[in-house]
């Protein structure tokens, strides 16, 4: 002003404008898009005591055999189930895909005295078992071809392949005293039926 006063005035500012003033600040704290702060963001808060918290579980990686077998490493495949005390389901599982991809020879071939007895213990072990016989026969007949001529050559797996023998005949055994008890069982089920079904003298000498 010409006379020396200051006149001041104050800027009515708008609520649009007040608003668009408060996202400008917040988006300047606000970590870019693309860096390691901006994916850390939140990462520190933990949140009321009663929030609801999902807890976050890491996916578990395939186990070591099915990683050899997506690999077609059918060898290392049946080493790993072997070598960590899985369950005997598991191993037949894996022996079954082998049969399944035509891998099973891959698997067996190839193979020394050691590598070749965790094998060999695990047919032994198994061979009996209802769930597990057809699996394991068929393992047995693919180390008689690969192996049938070298086996004397082990101590090891000539004792572990008598054992089997001698389980083998034992199960036989009892199959075949199974079958003869089931035969005599459905003899003595025959004679019941017929008895029944034969009418009684009293009731045939009373209709003639």
């Amino acid at each position: 002003m010409t006379s020396g006063v200051f006149s001041l005035r104050k800027r009515t500012v708008g609520v649009k404008e007040q608003a668009e003033e408060v996202a400008a600040q917040q988006a300047k704290r606000l970590p870019r898009a693309g860096t390691t702060a901006f994916f850390l963001r939140g990462s520190a808060n933990k949140g009321a005591d009663d929030d609801l918290r999902i807890e976050q579980r890491r996916r578990k990686g395939l186990a070591d055999y099915d990683q050899f077998l997506r690999k077609f490493e059918y060898a290392r495949a049946l080493d790993a189930v072997l070598s960590n005390n899985r369950t005997g389901l598991t191993v037949v599982s894996l022996l079954q895909e082998l049969i399944h991809r035509d891998g099973l020879n891959t698997a067996l071939a190839g193979r020394d005295e050691l590598s070749l007895d965790p094998v060999v213990r695990f047919v032994v072990k198994f061979i009996d078992h209802p769930r597990y016989t057809g699996v394991l026969v068929k393992v047995t007949e693919v180390l008689l071809d690969i192996y049938g001529d070298l086996l004397h050559q082990s101590g090891r797996i000539a004792e572990l392949l008598a054992r089997l023998r001698a389980k083998v005949r034992l199960e036989l055994r009892l199959q075949q005293d199974l079958t003869m008890l089931l035969g005599s069982m459905e003899m003595l089920m025959s004679a019941c039926e017929i008895s029944h079904t034969k009418p009684v003298g009293g009731e045939h000498d009373a209709t003639a």
